[in-house]
This record gives C-alpha cells, structure tokens and sequence, in this order.
C-alpha cells in the first residue's frame, strides 16, 4: 500500500514549436516576451526571425521563405488568401496579434492540400473556442493603439474584435524624411471573429478583416508628389466537424485588394490602379489515414489601368479585366511503415481557365517522417507545385507599386520542383532542441518587370513589352539551436541561402542574384522572465547586404541625371545589422488580470544600414552615388497595456 504518488512533469513554455522540421506553430499569446517595436509586436515581423525565412530590411514588406519571391507564398487568414499583408516601413504586417490563437509556416509543399504556390505558407488562425467570459487586452503608444476583446453572445456563441490604428506623424512627423522626402502615413486594422457551437461536433466560425493605408510623399528636389492608398478587406464562413473518425473544414469565402497610386510632377501626372478580387470555396476532410479536399475561386483582377498626361501626350489604357476560374482537388494518404516511420503520398489535380485557355497540372508530393516519440524527428520529401498568380511592379516597399496579375495566353504558369531534408532532437530533459535542414527548388517561368516609375507616362506603354521572363533555382541549409523551457527562452539560428535567376534580354540568358537574396543569416531571439513583475526581450540579427545594380555612367541633361546602368545585381549592398531591445514592467490589481509599462529600442546601437543607393545631384550640377539609411539610427517607444 502506498500512501502517495506524486507525478510531475516539465512544462515547456517555449512559444515556437516543430512539428517537423521547416513547420512552425507559433502561440500568439507570447509575443508579450518580444521587443514591441513602436508598441507592437508583429507576427509577421519575427516569423522573419526563423530559420529559412529571410530578414527584410526598413522599407521592405512581405517574407522570403526558402529563397522564393514574397508572391510565392500562400499568405492566408484562417485558410483564406489576403493580398499585400505589409503596412508600410516594414514594422507591421495586417495581421494584429493579439486577435489571433496561432501562426502556423510551412516552408514546403508536404502533401496535396498545399496550396497552388511555390513558395511557404503562412496562416494566422483566430480563436476557435468559444469565450466563457468577457476578456481583452489594449495598448496605447507613441505610434500607434490598439485593443482586442473576447466576448460571451449567448450561451453557445463568442465574438473576438480587434481594432488599430496609428497616428505616426503625430509624434514622428519630423523624423519621417530622408534626404528631401517628408512622409506622411496612417493605417488602420478592422478584425471580427465569431464562434458558434452547433453542437458536440459541430462548430460555426465566422471572419471579417478591413483594413486601409494613406501615404503620401512630398519629393521637393524634383518637385514630385506621391500618393497611395491600399488595403484589403476579407469575410469568411466556416463549418467544422469534428468527431473521432471524421474531421472536416468548408469555408465559404471574398477576399478583395484594391490600390489607387498617383504621381504629379512639374510636367506629368498618372494614375495607376489595380485590384484583385477572390470568391472561393474551400473544403478539406480527412477520414482515418485518408484526407480529401479541394477548392474552387472566381478571380477577377486588373493588373494596372494607366491613366497619364504630361506636355506632350495623354494616356489612358483600359486593359481587359482578367477573369480566371480556379479548381483543385487532391488526396493525401498516410502509410505507417513501423511504430516510427511513415511516409505520406498525395497528389493535387488543377485546371485553370481565363479566356478560352485551359492550363491543366498534376502535382504529386511524397514525404517520409521519422518519429521516435523521444525527441528525434527526420524526414525528407519531394514535391513539384504549379503557381497561376503572378506579382510584379517597380518595388516591394510595401507600396502599391506591385500588382498581381493571372496567367494566360502570354505567361505560362510558374511552376517548381523542389527537395528538402531535415532533422531535429531534444535534448537535457527537452529544454534544448536542436534542428538542421537542406532544401533545393529549381523555377520555371518566371517574369520580372524590367520598366521603372515613368515607364508609364509613356503613350506607347505595354505592360507585357517590360516582362522579362525566365528561370531560378534555390539552395541552402538551416542550423538552429533552441531554448524551449525555463526563465529564459528563444533561439538562435543560421541560415544560407543562395537565390538565382535566369533572364533573356536582348536574346541574351543572364544569370544574376534575385533582388531579396542575403547568402548568410544569423539570428538570435531571447526573452527571459527574471521575476514576477519583469519581462526582457531581445533580438539580434545580422545579414548579408541585398544586391543591387549600380550605374557605370551618368549625365546630366535639361537638368535631369541619366544613368548607364552596369550589369543587374552585379553589387551588393553592406552587411544589415540590428539589435532590438524590450522592457516590460507588469502589475497586477484587483480588478485588472494584468498591466504594465513597456519600453522598447529599436537599432539599439544605432548600426547604419544602407538599404538602397540613389543618384544625387549636388549644387554644382556634379553629381555621387550615395547610399541611403533608415530616417532614423535609434527609434525607442513606450507604450502602455493592460489585460483583463
């Protein structure tokens, strides 16, 4: 007989968790541990932190996984597609934290459910159960504001709604220029999320998002004037069963992203705008072993409508409204080969359909895992992927200057093969885990836009005369070494990647880096819990510089500067550092689950980063190459959150 048994068991309270390697779950809940940059900390922001997901530099929006271009990836809500997920400067993405339960990134296609992209994928899921009681949380900062609040509407239904919004110019106007542009910007972020429980298995969710950005830039050098206005706006129905044999997901779905982009100058004005509009339907089911899905999407896009004068002509292009139809199913099937092993086939079957053409594709996928259920994890997989969407335009500064554009009869459809292997084991009670993965993709039919800005007050403007089009090919390896449990928790981690592409010009095969390549990577993320009042976070990375294509020769001419441009890409940017600090002091009251104070550094030690170069005239009609930084070497704020 025994008086007593006393079990116990480590918690792990790490945030980042791999269900295999190159797949993250991310609890939205600890992003608290981060450094809040402005008063925020961004999901999108520190997925870049991960291995094989590549830092963006200051001006700079969207994620780079495996090497792949930004519109390679499947950026998705709750499974549905959202478009141009970057605010600008590269701080915040649309995604609002707190909202949200998880972020789930997959950086391969592993089975036939994955998605008609090339790339990852990256799905922030809201809350999915029901709220019992009322709760919530707000913060107020320098930058920005925003709150979120659970509510209780009824005995089986809850609703989640978040709102944001900045007013940067309030505090930060006079440091919003750099060089002879003052910038004035403002966004705001809309959430809804609704849960219903039909039953014991049977669950009604329901998703909204709008979300609006206003920027504009007063160049006085070239006496110019540019305005922007952008967002995305996204509702959703969900149906989920869930039962002991049988778990499926049907989700009825529009997802829209319009843009308006304007530029005056002295002697010429435009307009630019374009937009993009999904109605889809998405079901996925798995049975046992077995899982079956599919989806259909109507895709009504306009590229870019051009609208122009200056003093010598007038220019308007209505181009022909793209309307293409989307239709996949697949099959996934899981073998268990022993108690550890297993191996998961599946296939995607597409059709798309725009203007009398049909381009049809198969997709198979095979991936074999390890799991000895004692911390070891392997496995290894090939998959082929075709991509219908393409994304192009001058920049990928978060401005509306890039527009999504469908295939037809002049692009053929972007497609990839690609393999990946990786491994990862826990170690010292699984409070250490290590991990470590290869990938490689070969890409066909790609395009690049070889046009600049004033490209389009051209009269004899074709947007399919500035397509270059060709080939990549991906390669490189992750290292990472992770804290998962205790006071102190994060990681660091290595990554190479090396990203090429193939281009004809002037029935030439030129071989260059991709604009977003940084061959070395180092990251590291910490936040350490010292007590019951202080939470410490920070982040260190440091990257290789992007390339960039430097000019041989210049003139000046009516005052303007031409450039002879040398070979594209051929230099490359310096090395992009940066270290970001958080302070968080918290209490506790009697009404009030939590409240605290934040102080946050951004650049703590002020590194000078050059993130592009730019022709300057001098005031003696000479004229440099002088690299241009962030507005601003140290950017500290403090906010102020409280929970309930």
């Amino acid at each position: 007989m025994l008086d007593s048994v006393v079990v116990s068991a480590r918690r792990h309270t790490a945030a980042l968790k791999q269900s295999m390697p190159g797949s993250y779950n991310w609890n939205m809940q600890q992003l608290d541990f981060l450094p809040k940059i402005m008063g925020n900390a961004d999901p999108v922001h520190y997925a870049q932190m991960l291995p094989g997901i590549q830092t963006n530099s200051e001006y700079r929006s969207g994620i780079n996984i495996d090497g792949c271009d930004n519109s390679h990836n499947a950026v998705t809500l709750s499974g549905v597609p959202v478009y141009n997920v970057g605010h600008l400067l590269g701080f915040f993405s649309i995604f609002n934290g707190p909202h949200f339960k998880s972020m789930n990134i997959r950086r391969a296609a592993t089975n036939g459910a994955y998605p008609n992209r090339i790339g990852g994928t990256l799905d922030m899921v809201p809350f999915q159960n029901k709220a019992d009681s009322v709760e919530g949380e707000f913060s107020v900062g320098l930058v920005s504001s925003q709150g979120t609040m659970r509510l209780p509407l009824g005995k089986r239904t809850s609703a989640t709604v978040s709102l944001r919004g900045s007013y940067i110019n309030m505090l930060y106007g006079k440091w919003l220029k750099t060089d002879n542009t003052q910038v004035s910007y403002t966004f705001g972020d809309a959430n809804v999320s609704v849960v219903h429980e039909l039953g014991k298995h049977d669950r009604l969710l329901a998703d909204f998002y709008c979300g609006i950005d206003n920027a504009k830039f007063d160049e006085s050098h070239y006496q110019a004037n540019v305005k922007a206005t952008w967002g995305n706006t996204m509702g959703a129905i969900h149906w989920l069963h869930n039962d002991s044999e049988w778990n499926t997901h049907n989700t009825l779905y529009v997802s829209a992203y319009r843009n308006r982009f304007s530029l005056q100058m002295e002697e010429a004005q435009g307009r630019m705008p374009s937009k993009i509009t999904d109605l889809g339907f998405n079901s996925a089911s798995r049975w046992h072993q077995l899982s079956l899905g599919g989806n259909a999407v109507a895709h009504i896009i306009k590229p870019q409508t051009i609208q122009a004068d200056n003093y010598y002509s007038d220019i308007t292009s209505i181009p022909h409204t793209q309307k293409a139809i989307e239709a996949s199913v697949y099959a996934d099937w899981r073998q268990p080969l022993t108690a550890s092993l297993a191996v998961n086939g599946g296939a995607r079957l597409t059709l798309w359909h725009i203007d009398n053409n049909n381009f049809k594709s198969v997709d198979p996928s095979i991936t074999l895992q390890y799991d000895n259920n004692q911390g070891l994890k392997m496995s290894a997989g090939w998959f082929m992927r075709h991509q219908y969407m393409f994304q192009t335009g001058f920049s990928d500064a978060g401005l509306p200057t890039e527009f999504w554009m469908s295939t037809d009869a002049k692009n053929s459809p972007q497609y990839c093969s690609g393999v990946s292997a990786g491994a990862s084991i826990d170690l010292g009670r699984r409070m250490w885990r290590v991990s470590a993965d290869v990938f490689y993709r070969r890409m066909y039919n790609q395009i690049e836009y070889s046009g600049s800005l004033l490209d389009c007050l051209n009269s004899s403007y074709d947007l399919n005369n500035y397509l270059l089009h060709g080939n990549g090919k991906n390669i490189g390896f992750n290292l990472m070494l992770q804290k998962c449990a205790g006071d102190i928790t994060g990681w660091i981690s290595y990554t190479y990647t090396r990203a090429r592409r193939t281009f004809n010009e002037d029935g030439n095969n030129t071989t260059y880096p991709a604009n977003h390549e940084r061959p070395h990577e180092l990251n590291t993320v910490v936040a350490w819990s010292p007590g019951s009042h202080w939470t410490i976070g920070a982040t260190l990375v440091y990257a290789s510089g992007t390339p960039f294509t430097a000019p041989v020769s210049a003139c000046i001419l009516n005052g303007n500067v031409i450039a002879n441009y040398g070979k594209h890409n051929a230099n490359r940017l310096g090395g992009y550092g940066r270290l970001d600090l958080s302070v968080n002091y918290k209490w506790k009251s009697r009404h009030i689950k939590e409240q605290g104070l934040n102080l946050s550094i951004y650049n703590a030690t002020a590194h000078r980063n050059d993130l592009f170069y730019r022709i300057r005239t001098k005031k003696d009609g000479s004229f440099a190459l002088r690299p241009i930084t962030f507005m601003v070497d140290v950017l500290p704020s403090v906010s102020y959150y409280c929970k309930f």
